[in-house]
């Protein structure tokens, strides 16, 4: 049996249903590249009692496919911070599982989206999901800019998830930063009109929410991990429940 077991923001998020699921593994596995969470796989590893493999991209995408062949004789679990299924890299090996004749059994578990109604804004009110990537040499992807500026015209909001190099996420500012060049690029000012909601640390005990404007943030000292919303044009109600809570006129 293969298990595909999210464990949520932090150690505290762990369900009784992703222990048990964990408890009854062989073999554990940790997904390092699409989420990251200070100290998580240690503190799993002693909830466990046995030692668990961090993965990277390479080898969940990849090189895992042989080991979920294994897992027709003994239980392999790959844990997941968040929920597992929000990113479409575990997704596929779920269709590896039925290509192989392997049985699965998934774990859902909190992920950023269950904090974007902290913020005051209305859950049914946002649009596509993006992935914020800094540039790179021969590689400089903008879509995700233009999948924000979609939701902006439709009076969406943008959840904006930031990119991971090298184990670390990249920096608040530095992903406000690339917006605003690739907007100052096009000539567009949706960066400048809007209202930016970063929420950090979600899940621990260092949990805060920022509202302001992109000048505004790029003031303020942002802990990571962060995610960052990018506001439409707002209903009163959200207007009013984001100057109750963060004492922010928007």
């Amino acid at each position: 049996m293969f298990y595909l077991i999210s464990a949520g923001l932090g150690p505290k998020q762990i369900t009784v249903e992703a222990f048990d699921a964990i408890k009854s593994c062989e073999e554990l596995y940790f997904d390092t590249y699409t989420s990251l969470c200070e100290g998580m796989l240690e503190k799993l590893e002693k909830l466990a009692g046995k030692k668990i493999v961090p993965l990277g991209r390479i080898e969940v995408e990849g090189l895992f496919f042989e080991k979920l062949k294994t897992a027709k004789e003994k239980n392999i679990g790959l844990i997941v911070l968040g929920n597992a299924l929000f990113a479409t890299t575990h997704i596929q090996l779920l269709i590896d599982c039925k290509e192989l004749g392997v049985d699965y059994k998934v774990v859902q578990g909190i992920s950023i989206q269950n904090y974007v109604g902290l913020t005051g804004l209305s859950s049914y009110r946002f649009g596509e999901t993006v992935s914020i990537v800094l540039p790179e040499e021969k590689y400089a992807p903008t879509s995700f800019y233009e999948k924000l500026a979609r939701n902006y015209k439709n009076k969406l909001h943008t959840l904006c998830l930031l990119d991971i190099k090298d184990g670390k996420q990249i920096d608040a500012h530095a992903a406000i930063e690339r917006l605003l060049e690739i907007e100052k690029k096009r000539k567009s000012k949706i960066m400048k009109q809007a209202h930016l909601i970063a929420i950090c640390c979600a899940g621990n005990d260092r949990e805060q929410i920022s509202v302001g404007k992109a000048s505004e943030l790029l003031e303020q000292k942002i802990p990571t991990p962060t995610a960052i919303i990018v506001c439409a044009e707002m209903s009163d109600n959200e207007r009013k429940a984001i100057k109750a809570l963060y004492g922010k006129e928007v």
